[in-house]
C-alpha cells in the first residue's frame, strides 16, 4: 500500500475529507459512491460501480445482440467499458472512457454519428457509426450502450437502443 502522507482527522459525524488530488488521481468524482471494506485493521475505500455487479450479463446482451442484430456493442459503468461483443470489436474491456464519452454519461445525451467515425477507447481506435445511449436509472446514469455499425442507424436501430438501456437500468434498479 502507498502511503500519501496525508492525515485527516474524523468530525463529531464520523465524516473525513479525501483531499481533492486524491480524488482526482483516482477519478473520484462528486456525488460518487465509494464501498466500504475492512482488511485486518485498514478501512479500505474503492470506487462503486452498480453496473460491476451486472457484468456477466452485460457480457452476455452484448453477445446476443452482436449475433442478431450484426453490429458491435459495449457497454460501460462511469468509468470504463464493462463488456463487448467479440466478433467484430477488438478488445476494448477495461479500457477507461475518455473525456468525449464521460461528457455522455454527465450530460445524460446520446449519440449518433451520421458519418464514418474514429472514436478512441484507451490505446484502441475503432471506426464506424457510432450510437451510443446512456443507461439512466431513477436516480444516475449508470454507465454507457455503444453501438458501432459499417453504415447508419435506422429508427428502429435506435429504438432498440432505448429499450436496451431501460431494461439494463430497471434490471439493476430492481435488484
Amino acid at each position: 500500500m502507498k502511503s500519501t502522507g496525508v492525515i485527516r482527522r474524523i468530525d463529531e459525524l464520523g465524516r473525513i475529507v479525501i483531499p481533492k488530488e486524491i480524488r482526482r488521481h483516482l477519478g473520484i468524482r462528486e456525488g460518487e459512491n465509494l464501498e466500504i471494506f475492512t482488511e485486518d485493521e485498514q478501512i479500505v475505500l474503492k470506487k462503486y460501480s452498480k453496473m460491476f455487479a451486472y457484468a456477466d450479463l452485460s457480457s452476455k446482451l452484448c453477445e446476443y445482440i452482436s449475433s442478431a442484430m450484426e453490429y458491435g456493442v459495449m457497454i460501460t459503468d462511469r468509468d470504463k467499458i464493462l463488456s463487448q461483443s467479440n466478433q467484430i470489436l477488438e478488445n476494448v474491456c477495461e479500457q477507461e472512457l475518455n473525456v468525449k464519452l464521460l461528457d455522455f454519461i454527465q450530460t445524460r445525451e446520446n449519440y449518433e454519428s451520421y458519418s464514418l467515425e474514429k472514436f478512441s477507447f484507451g490505446k484502441i481506435e475503432l471506426q464506424g457509426f457510432f450510437y451510443i445511449q446512456p443507461i439512466i436509472s431513477a436516480i444516475d446514469c449508470l454507465g454507457l450502450l455503444i453501438f458501432v455499425k459499417k453504415q447508419a442507424y435506422t429508427k428502429e436501430d435506435k429504438q432498440f437502443a432505448k429499450f436496451l438501456t431501460y431494461l439494463i437500468a430497471n434490471k439493476i434498479d430492481i435488484s
